[in-house]
């Protein structure tokens, strides 16, 4: 409730104002924070922090991160060009400004989000449910804080595939997570690195039926990848699901 609150309030007030807004994207972060010290205190604030800075995870875990969107965007473009020609062709403009994109999204959307859905939340609901539930428990909610863009930055007609896209992205995210053993920063690389590709650079090179067509592509790509990665990971990784943060205040 308070990631919401913290959240939408940009929202709400343009909507009074008869305008429109995006969420505030530091709302989770902000809410995992205020919870972990008010439950947990300094020592708790201490290990929330230490997985935002966990990057020992092998060279393997960084491929996986940087690699996987960029397949996943590249395999449903490839199958939608299949079908329809793009309206328009990358740019040089577009492809150097995508460090800076990608910096920006990281420090603003993935820090934001990031900490509190899979730094926070998933480790809560993992103590009481499987990888699994705990995404499906956490998928809903993780769309539904999204709705300040629905029929804005996401147009009605991809309404359906971008709730695709997230559920599969939230089983990635629960997997890359529990495999590096909790560390926050890969799930934030991974955020960053799906909208940098896939709304920063390759789905504005369609429009119209043809961008319809790529996102349910890439939200049924997505929902199957994830989905298949979390299912058959191996049994001896079950062993290396983070715990949630439990030291005393």
């Amino acid at each position: 409730m308070l990631a919401f609150a913290l959240s939408w309030y940009p929202w709400i007030l343009a909507l009074l104002r008869g305008r429109t807004s995006g969420p505030n994207p530091l709302g989770p972060l902000v809410a995992a924070i205020i919870v972990t010290a008010i439950v947990y205190g300094l020592s708790g604030l201490r290990e929330f922090f230490s997985r935002l800075v966990h990057w020992r995870v092998g060279a393997k875990w960084y491929a996986i991160t940087f690699a996987t969107p960029i397949v996943i965007c590249l395999i449903a473009i490839g199958i939608t060009l299949c079908f329809v020609p793009p309206v328009s062709g990358l740019s040089n403009e577009k492809l150097r400004e995508l460090p800076d994109r990608f910096l920006f999204i990281l420090l603003f959307i993935g820090l934001g989000e990031e900490p509190g859905w899979r730094g926070f939340a998933l480790p809560q609901l993992q103590t009481k449910y499987s990888p699994l539930i705990a995404s499906l428990i956490l998928a809903p909610l993780w769309t539904l804080w999204h709705l300040p863009l629905i029929g804005n930055e996401f147009p009605w007609p991809i309404v359906a595939p971008f709730v695709l896209s997230v559920f599969g992205a939230t089983f990635m995210l629960t997997w890359v997570f529990n495999q590096t053993k909790g560390s926050v920063l890969l799930p934030m690389l991974l955020h960053a690195t799906v909208n940098t590709i896939g709304a920063g650079l390759m789905f504005p090179l369609f429009s119209g039926a043809a961008l319809v067509l790529l996102w349910w592509i890439y939200g049924f790509i997505w929902l199957c990848a994830g989905l298949g990665a979390l299912l058959f990971s191996a049994n001896k990784n079950v062993q290396s699901t983070a715990a949630p943060i439990t030291t005393a205040a």
